[in-house]
C-alpha cells in the first residue's frame, strides 16, 4: 500500500511543480457579492482549489464514516461484554462441579422431543 502511494504521489507532484513553474501570471479571484478582490498567480488558484477540494472530500468521509465508527465501537463493546459473561458463567460451572452440585440436566434426545412434541399436539 504504501509503494501505491509514492506511485500516485510523486508523479502528482511532479505534474504540480512543472505547472507552478509555467503558470505565473496573474489572476483576479472575486468572491460575489463581496467587495474584496484578490491578485494571485494562475498556479495557486488552481492548486488551492484542487487543495480545498482534497480538504473538503476528506472532511465529509470523515464525517460520513463516522456512523460506521461508532457502530464498530458499539459492537466491541458487546462482544467484550459476552466474552466476560461467558468467562463468569464458566467460573461459576466449574464452581458448581467442584462443590459438588450435579451438572446440568441432560438435553432430551431427538426422540424424547418428538414424543413430547406429539403429546402437546404441535408435531
Amino acid at each position: 500500500m504504501r509503494i501505491l502511494f509514492w506511485i500516485v504521489t510523486v508523479p502528482f507532484l511532479a505534474l504540480a511543480g512543472a505547472f507552478a513553474a509555467s503558470n505565473h501570471g496573474p489572476v483576479t479571484l472575486r468572491l460575489w457579492p463581496f467587495p474584496f478582490e484578490a491578485e494571485v498567480p494562475v498556479f495557486v488558484a488552481v492548486l488551492g482549489a484542487l487543495l480545498l477540494g482534497i480538504a473538503l472530500t476528506a472532511i465529509w468521509f470523515k464525517v460520513t464514516g463516522i456512523g460506521g465508527v461508532l457502530a464498530r465501537r458499539r459492537i466491541a463493546r458487546h462482544e467484550k461484554a459476552l466474552e466476560e459473561e461467558t468467562r463468569r458463567l464458566k467460573r461459576e460451572l466449574a464452581a458448581k462441579a467442584q462443590s459438588g452440585i450435579a451438572s446440568l440436566p441432560a438435553a432430551p434426545s431427538g426422540e424424547d422431543r418428538t414424543k413430547r412434541l406429539i403429546a402437546a399436539g404441535d408435531g
